[in-house]
């Protein structure tokens, strides 16, 4: 796999109230939304132009919610293209959903009745609500992600919070009884969450052996968490550079994002009821 290296030299992306953005194409891309900036990297397999990993990220009518996905459809080829797009538009018709597990839910419902071929998704579904600077966390069968804690300098995968109860929850599309649970965090001013597809922990290295997360976390430990997207590209340039050759047989995919200062605005305020209810007489996307 060859990485693109030159990202983030264009201005953010500065998402609206009631936007959605997503996808499954190759990217770097760097987002803000009212309360979260967003790094997004996804280089599909064998430089492909799309894949089965998919991204989003969406601001609700006020900018109070920010939603993110990062998920991984199983196997390859544009079938699986078009399940990661079905799982995109899914997020999309299940947006006004406020309670995160039932968003969660819903998804994994419609996901299932659509996958008659038996492909399914691993996911981490993140919520964050301004007001408070909570992030809460919902992994389908995904990766747990890391988080950088501002306070101690360490990263520390979230299987660490002795509270998480993800690894009970099955990937979407596996089965439509089940109840997800969900992880809850104040996420501090200094404070990075890294989240990411099983194709980054699966990268064979030189010497035969995959990266895994703890050769993620000896890498990470290492760089300047200071400017975000600069530790983003430099964790791709350091998975270069370290080892004579890295190859993958899979997509990769990789968010990052922390709380940034910026506040819920008066226009926002008062316009939040009119999207909303706009939102509900736009027609919903065909799968």
């Amino acid at each position: 796999m060859k990485y693109q290296t030159t990202m983030w030299k264009t201005q953010p992306q500065e998402m609206e109230c009631m936007e959605v953005w997503g996808g499954n194409q190759p990217i770097d891309r760097e987002l803000t939304t009212t309360g979260l900036d967003i790094w997004i990297y996804s280089q599909p397999h064998a430089a492909s132009k799309s894949g089965g990993d998919v991204y989003y990220v969406s601001s609700c009518s006020s900018g109070r919610i920010t939603r993110l996905l990062l998920a991984d459809v199983s196997g390859h080829g544009q079938a699986v293209s078009e399940r990661a797009d079905l799982l995109r538009q899914l997020m999309r018709r299940h947006i006004n959903h406020f309670n995160p597990s039932s968003l969660v839910e819903g998804i994994n419902s419609d996901f299932e009745a659509h996958s008659k071929t038996g492909s399914f998704a691993t996911a981490i579904i993140g919520t964050f609500f301004l007001p408070t600077s909570s992030l809460t966390l919902i992994n389908a069968g995904h990766p747990n992600p890391l988080i950088f804690n501002g306070s101690n300098g360490n990263w520390i995968p979230t299987s660490n919070d002795r509270k998480s109860k993800s690894d009970r929850n099955f990937p979407l599309g596996i089965d439509t009884d089940q109840k997800y649970s969900s992880t809850k965090s104040k996420l501090k001013r200094d404070d990075l969450v890294l989240c990411f597809t099983d194709g980054l922990l699966e990268l064979n290295l030189a010497d035969g052996s995959m990266l895994g997360e703890s050769g993620l976390l000896k890498i990470l430990s290492k760089l300047d968490p200071s400017d975000p997207g600069e530790l983003l590209r430099q964790l791709l340039d350091q998975l270069k550079h370290e080892q004579s050759e890295i190859s993958s047989a899979d997509d990769v995919s990789i968010m990052l994002f922390r709380r940034n200062d910026s506040r819920v605005s008066l226009r926002d305020n008062i316009l939040a009821p009119f999207r909303a209810l706009l939102h509900l007489f736009q027609k919903p996307e065909s799968p």
